[in-house]
């Protein structure tokens, strides 16, 4: 049952007048809608302009749909880094908060960064992947983690993992006893629906002739769906086409890939942070 209205008398009886047109009025002018009639109100002031009271209206509906639409967008990106699995350390990484010490070679690798994610929808139309290594601490995870965040805050889908956890997640899913468990469902899990996956420490494990070929399948299906893939290693470019093969890091440089060396002091020395 509706609630009745609870107003003064006062306003009662204006009403009353303004329904029946016998409301006390006079004309007004307003410097930006120009000439109207004001009306007075019970308090004794005069109504404002009513195109300018509808304006401001509006702008407070638009300003309430941004604020549910800027809760959802949160609820999103939410979502979006529950799934990414980009670890805690490395969450807040942005490719702002990269130092490049006046350096030139680090100011390049950032602009390749930032351009990568500039570009991410040509990228993500042709497939095109990156490659970063480098010594320890150098900034390798921190660039790849903050293209992932900023791809993140964009809407895109992103997962960033360790080799390793990610050897043991197929293993889980591929010898499961659960029905429709298979190697090849097992590895379906890090292509489809991923805009990038983010492959960190390649080279660091030691790596059984069974794993190599589990990461080589993973990034050539991706390859094969032109979808990019962002691979982190502390050894050298030859010593990662020997472990990956070379036909993988060529594939990496398609569609606009690149590779980066980050071959510099480590990076945690000198800005205190990975």
């Amino acid at each position: 049952m509706t609630a009745p209205l609870t107003t003064t008398p006062d306003v009662r009886s204006h009403l009353a007048n303004v329904l029946s047109g016998k409301a006390e009025t006079h004309g007004e002018h307003c410097r930006i809608h120009g000439s109207y009639i004001a009306t007075k109100m019970p308090n004794g002031k005069w109504s404002d302009c009513p195109d300018c009271i509808e304006e401001e209206k509006d702008l407070q509906r638009q300003a309430e749909q941004r604020a549910r639409a800027g809760q959802a967008n949160a609820g999103r990106l939410e979502k979006l880094r529950e799934g990414s699995l980009i670890p805690r350390r490395f969450q807040s990484r942005t490719l702002e908060g990269f130092k490049t010490d006046s350096r030139r070679d680090k100011a390049f690798a950032l602009t390749a960064c930032q351009r990568y994610v500039e570009r991410f929808d040509e990228r993500l139309e042709q497939g095109g992947g990156m490659v970063l290594t480098g010594s320890v601490g150098a900034g390798k995870s921190h660039l790849a983690y903050a293209i992932g965040n900023a791809l993140l805050e964009r809407g895109h889908r992103v997962m960033g993992i360790d080799v390793y956890e990610l050897i043991d997640l197929i293993k889980e899913r591929a010898f499961s006893r659960e029905k429709g468990a298979s190697e090849r469902e097992a590895i379906k899990a890090f292509v489809a629906g991923l805009d990038l996956l983010i492959l960190d420490e390649i080279g660091a494990q030691l790596g059984t002739e069974w794993e190599r070929l589990m990461l080589f399948k993973i990034i050539n299906e991706r390859y094969k769906a032109q979808l990019p893939t962002i691979l982190i290693s502390n050894i050298d470019a030859g010593a990662l086409s020997d472990y990956l093969g070379e036909r993988i890091l060529d594939r990496m440089t398609e569609g606009g890939g690149m590779t980066l060396t980050l071959d510099w002091e480590s990076y945690r020395k000198e800005a205190g942070h990975a």
